[in-house]
């Protein structure tokens, strides 16, 4: 009678042991997808972040930037050409 008694007490054991083992797979399953989709989302904003920077940088680049080079390109021409005419008045 005992040898009954325990092979059911162990049977219980191991299908309690196994409720246990599946529900903390689902568990393990459900914190890894939670996570998934905050990194999924963090990802998607870095790339929305990204691409307004990239059209920010772009705009200040167009509108400052190049006009800027450009006015310098001519400033620095029109220094040649006075130090140039100022050469010359000195050697006459």
């Amino acid at each position: 009678m005992v040898p009954e008694t325990v092979e059911a007490i162990a049977t219980y054991v191991g299908l309690f042991r196994d409720i246990i083992l599946l529900a903390l797979l689902l568990a393990l399953l459900a914190a890894v997808l939670f996570t998934y989709r905050k990194v999924s989302q963090a990802i998607g904003s870095v790339r929305r972040i990204v691409r307004t920077t990239e059209e920010m940088i772009t705009s200040v680049q167009d509108n400052i930037v190049r006009p800027a080079s450009r006015g310098s390109g001519v400033a620095f021409g029109l220094g040649k050409v006075a130090a140039f005419l100022r050469g010359r008045k000195k050697q006459e």
